[in-house]
């Protein structure tokens, strides 16, 4: 019996989850080792799990330097996040919103239901734990737990805590964030934005029928709806901003969303969301941030020119152009996340200043009831007051904390990727926090992410 340490080399990688043979030099004509010592041979390297035993009968056959796949582990299964699940879309018809459609006309995003007093509009589905995997040395992998969250009343809401399901208490329209759903009032223009309206500025849900010119203004506290197309102009929502023809920016225009922004197309616009950037045709030669991802897959999915940075991922049909067209894509931590940091932090350390001061003065007025007996007057109504501020400075504690570990998570994500359907053009330049890579040729069908600290592009 050959020692078959002398000819073989068992490779393991690095994240352990698969396990090679490479045949390092030739054997005996007279003598080849049999399946069963080369399992014995696999085992004595501590190889244990997903052992494939064709594969193993196949490095019988093997010529020197070749190498062959011997074992695979089993990935974890990470768990999903929590979420909540917008019961109030639930009779729209699916195929308006099916994200696969070449259809461009987005007055189906641009229709909201009208929310009922009473009705049910929103359930909060659990994070799951996940699934362990199994590397191959048997060792558990463990799963990543999905991220959860707390839900709150939003604004003119009801909760029904045992159940994690949210019921509006006023007629009117949703709008949503990360961790509630809030039903406001809206605000609506029959037309286009002009002189006769003016700028607009509403706590509510802001609904224009036609398009934004140049130079007009548009604020929100919820969500803005816009039918035709916005040029050169300002749009800010504290959710998210839907428009139905598309963005014509003439480098003048500037829209700010806290959540997402989904259009036909973008040119030569400047926008920054805290969500995703969802676009039906083209992006052009526009600056475009968002703390999620970049969406262009519909349609003709096109990126050309100007700089996009996103969290997540930047996903389209086709990237850059023939001409060759300096287009520059950025993903993971940018700027604009470490502000958030920077301002968050600020905010937290401040409610916590107030709330031990308020912690303070209840607890003054307690003393005092308990020497003097219940309080009346102005003591009384202080007492109520400062318990209000209390609560309200807790709640604010409870967000802030939840926001901040939030875009920590966010900060330490290595999962971001950038995505070609198609084909990626030359002079397409793309950035991983401080790598850089520069593609001088066309690339089909790439998926470029962040390996051991290398940009690399892989190819179907």
């Amino acid at each position: 019996m050959i020692e078959l340490g002398e000819f073989y080399e068992v490779v393991i990688s690095p994240d352990k989850m698969e396990a090679s043979i490479i045949q390092q030099s030739k054997l005996p004509d007279d003598e080849h080792p049999t399946v069963e010592e080369l399992k014995q041979f696999i085992n004595e390297k501590g190889i244990t799990f997903g052992i494939d035993e064709k594969a193993v009968e196949k490095v019988v056959k093997l010529s020197s330097k070749q190498q062959q796949v011997i074992a695979t582990g089993k990935p974890p299964e990470h768990g999903s996040h929590a979420y909540l699940d917008l019961v109030a879309y639930s009779s729209v018809d699916p195929s308006l919103m099916e994200p696969e459609s070449d259809r461009v006309d987005l007055k189906d995003i641009l229709y909201i239901p009208t929310i009922r007093a009473g009705d049910k509009i929103a359930v909060k589905v659990a994070a799951t734990e996940g699934v362990d995997g199994t590397n191959v040395l048997g060792q558990k992998v463990a799963a990543k737990p999905g991220r959860d969250f707390t839900l709150r009343k939003g604004k003119n809401t009801r909760l029904d805590e045992k159940n994690q399901t949210l019921y509006s208490l006023v007629d009117g329209q949703i709008s949503m964030d990360k961790y509630t759903v809030h039903v406001l009032p809206t605000y609506e223009v029959n037309d286009d934005i002009s002189m006769k309206t003016g700028n607009i500025s509403f706590v509510g849900n802001v609904t224009v029928r036609g398009g934004v010119p140049a130079g007009f203004e548009v604020k929100a506290g919820g969500d803005i709806r816009i039918g035709g197309t916005v040029e050169g102009a300002k749009l800010e929502a504290g959710g998210s901003i839907y428009i139905g023809a598309g963005v014509v920016g003439q480098n003048r225009s500037f829209i700010s969303a806290a959540g997402d922004l989904e259009t036909t197309f973008i040119n030569q616009g400047h926008v920054e969301v805290g969500g995703d950037i969802i676009v039906k045709q083209t992006i052009l030669h526009s600056t475009c941030s968002a703390a999620g991802s970049i969406i262009c897959l519909t349609g003709k999915g096109t990126i050309v020119g100007g700089s996009l940075s996103a969290l997540k991922s930047i996903q389209a049909k086709e990237i850059g152009n023939s001409m060759q067209t300096k287009t520059s894509l950025f993903i993971g931590v940018h700027e604009k996340i470490l502000q958030q940091q920077q301002k968050t932090e600020r905010e937290l350390e401040k409610a916590q200043d107030e709330f031990t001061k308020l912690a303070k003065l209840l607890k003054n007025y307690l003393e005092k009831e308990r020497v003097n007996g219940p309080l009346t007057g102005k003591d009384k109504l202080s007492k109520l007051k400062a318990l209000h501020a209390f609560q309200t400075v807790k709640q604010s504690i409870e967000l802030l904390t939840e926001k901040q570990q939030e875009l920590l998570s966010e900060a330490q994500s290595k999962d971001g990727f950038i995505q070609a359907e198609n084909v990626i053009h030359p002079n397409v330049d793309v950035h991983f926090g401080k790598y850089k890579r520069n593609l001088m040729s066309i690339y089909r069908y790439p998926y470029i992410s962040l390996v051991d600290s290398e940009i690399v592009i892989t190819t179907k």
